[in-house]
């Protein structure tokens, strides 16, 4: 038997505007607060966490395809991963600045004198 294909969830934030489309939904609000809980857990965890929606979206996918839901472990390995990609990009920003700034006072001292 084969595997189920996997199905992310999650979109990136600044793709959303074209991969997504917005739906209105009434849920009870006991799962709404099933829904909150579980961000508010993953927050205090230091997980990676989601919006209502995701999670939703996440609750969907596990309960029509019988997808898996992410682990902790899968979550926290998510979240080092993609810090560890930001912090090379931060530090090569922070020069760039640096280095503009330094360009800046270089031309007000020649502008004095």
């Amino acid at each position: 038997m084969t595997a189920a294909k996997f199905v992310v969830p999650y979109i990136e934030h600044g793709s959303k505007a074209v991969a997504v489309k917005k739906v209105t939904v009434s849920i009870p609000l006991h799962v709404l607060r099933l829904l909150s809980d579980e961000r508010t857990r993953r927050q205090v965890n230091n997980l990676r966490h989601a919006t209502n929606s995701d999670l939703l979206c996440e609750a969907f996918l596990h309960a029509f395809t019988g997808q898996q839901l992410p682990t902790d472990e899968e979550l926290r390995r998510d979240m080092a991963m993609k810090k560890a990609a930001k912090k090379p990009a931060k530090k090569a920003l922070k020069k760039v600045g640096k280095a503009k700034v330094a360009k800046k006072t270089a031309k007000k001292t020649e502008k004095k004198k």
